[in-house]
């Protein structure tokens, strides 16, 4: 049965119904989610998991250097990345241009137009597509920006 035929059988099914398709399907027990929601997600991964046999290149990447950090330092905490608060104007000096971008409440206005993301507002400037928090320099951790 293909990924989706079994998402389509359990995505009726309620919470105690859904465990006992975990059981049957994994021969163990279900996690112990309360959100049948949750549990109707992790049960589509795991079915994805085993339908391409491996996780994409990029997520095996990520998890690798997580890995990697928490053996460097036990006390590693993978924390977000800070994005800039509201009322906040960001400068890029590209091409000979000062370009200025606020940070708004509905996203990022640039040019008296209003984007969705950094990304669309670096692909307005440079016309190419390119990370709007790279492009913003907003990868960097926050004491190398300041010396910069």
């Amino acid at each position: 049965m293909s990924v989706e035929a079994e998402y389509a059988h359990l995505t009726p099914l309620r919470l105690n119904a859904l465990r006992a398709a975990w059981r049957s399907r994994f021969n163990e027990e279900p996690p112990a989610y309360t959100s049948r929601e949750l549990l109707l997600l992790a049960f589509t991964y795991r079915l994805e998991c085993e339908a391409k046999r491996d996780l994409n290149p990029s997520a095996k990447k990520r998890l690798t250097e997580l890995s990697q950090r928490f053996a460097d330092n036990p006390d590693y905490s993978p924390t977000p990345r800070a994005m800039p608060s509201i009322g906040s104007a960001l400068v890029r000096d590209w091409n000979g241009v000062r370009h200025v971008v606020l940070v708004t409440a509905e996203g990022f206005q640039y040019l008296e137009r209003t984007y969705g993301s950094l990304t669309q507002v670096a692909r307005a400037i440079t016309g190419q597509h390119r990370s709007g928090p790279h492009f913003f320099d907003l990868t960097a951790p926050a004491h190398k920006r300041a010396a910069s």
